[in-house]
């Protein structure tokens, strides 16, 4: 029986169109860059709009893009029982303590691995990611932050079915291969959001002319079809998942006062929902545990998992059944800032892809995420020179 190596990845986790990232030799395949597209999803989302709404009820404090694609909820925590008659705020505060102008190096690392087990058409693909950037607190009110991130190092490599890239802004001299031209547009790069009291995102600044700026050396006419697939490459390192992987697994409940909102005790409990709406719904739930607490740090447990669904009509072609996932990891956050000294996080999904001819494949998909701050490094900031700007078309371009 005969199958088609593109039905078996072509899923609707790929992206609207490839920049060719099955290596920068001629050796390229749609299939390694249906294999690609699919490893940049769902992990690697976009929240895709400039400006993010602050909406919710007294359980739940909501926020979403304009665009719907990404949608955080915050639900209330689930507290150790308090002593018989007490009435003021039990717990320890653990929060967010930023001043404006403070500056914090932050170091995240993604490293994820899609596998298709089929006797017919097997496929492997690895990537990472380590992204180097500075946080620069520019503007503290009552009920927000402005945060500022700066990218001043970014490293790349995959390998895509034994076809393999690597980019360093660091080291890297001479024509930036094709597949790494976003990354190298991000060095020196950067925006801003607006991050309410309760870890959501609110408002982004300059996210647009953000990634414009990643392709500004990019021949016209392929631009805004570059645009369109580094903001959902983008959107998970930069904003949604940036967020939910620091600031965002901090305890915030909404249905106290504002003064015991964000205190905690060891053993308390909280949880986090995230729906990506696009390219596919996948719903994601967090639950984030305080195993210990003292003067200097809090220590978080994180557990997860990713819903069951079907991800498009039972008639469309190469349509995928998420068959659930699962998270595990830990945070520990520096109690003076709020901000995580080192974060950890495995999360495993499995999927089943139905091909157009009605066979059915099983993919596996494993990303591990780490992310250091440097509190220590509070206000100092290392310059970093601009990289040569030298892009050039290699062979791994196709129209």
């Amino acid at each position: 029986m005969q199958f088609s190596k593109c039905g078996f990845l072509l899923t609707v986790f790929a992206l609207s169109a490839s920049i060719g990232c099955g290596g920068a030799d001629s050796g390229s395949t749609d299939v390694d860059a249906d294999l690609m597209s699919e490893l940049l999803g769902p992990e690697e989302e976009s929240q895709d709009a400039s400006e993010a709404s602050h909406e919710g009820s007294d359980d739940d404090v909501v926020a979403e893009s304009d665009s719907a694609d990404v949608r955080t909820v915050s639900k209330s925590l689930k507290r150790q029982p308090a002593a018989k008659g007490r009435t003021a705020p039990v717990g320890e505060k653990l929060e967010l303590r930023l001043r404006k102008g403070d500056r914090f190096p932050l170091v995240k690392t993604v490293e994820q691995r899609l596998e298709q087990k089929s006797d017919v058409v097997p496929a492997m693909a690895r990537t990472k990611l380590e992204l180097t950037l500075i946080i620069t607190v520019e503007d503290v009110k009552s009920d927000a932050i402005l945060l500022g991130v700066q990218y001043s190092r970014v490293a790349y490599q995959h390998d895509i079915n034994g076809q393999q890239l690597s980019y360093d802004s660091a080291s890297h001299r001479g024509a930036v291969p094709w597949d790494a031209i976003p990354y190298a547009g991000m060095v020196n790069n950067g925006f801003a959001f607006w991050l309410g009291r309760n870890n959501s995102i609110r408002e982004l600044v300059g996210y647009r002319d953000f990634l414009e700026r990643c392709v500004a050396n990019v021949p016209i006419e392929r631009r805004e079809t570059l645009l369109s697939e580094i903001s959902n490459r983008f959107g998970d390192d930069g904003v949604a998942n940036f967020v939910d992987d620091s600031i965002g697994l901090l305890p915030y409940d909404s249905t106290v006062d504002e003064a015991a909102a964000t205190r905690v005790m060891p053993g308390d409990l909280w949880t986090r929902e995230r729906r990506l709406m696009q390219p596919v719904p996948i719903h994601l739930t967090s639950t984030y545990r305080l195993v210990s607490l003292d003067e200097n740090t809090a220590d978080i447990e994180i557990t997860g998992r990713v819903a069951a669904g079907e991800a498009g009509a039972p008639s469309d072609v190469g349509r995928l059944r998420i068959i659930g996932g699962q998270s595990i990891g830990h945070c520990l956050v520096d109690r003076a800032t709020g901000l995580p000294l080192e974060m950890n996080l495995s999360r495993f999904m499995k999927m089943q892809l139905t091909t157009s001819d009605n066979q059915k494949v099983i993919q596996e998909k494993q990303i591990e995420t780490t992310i250091k701050s440097f509190p220590e490094m509070r206000g100092v900031t290392a310059g970093v020179q601009p990289p040569e700007s030298a892009i050039q078309q290699t062979s791994g371009f196709r129209n």
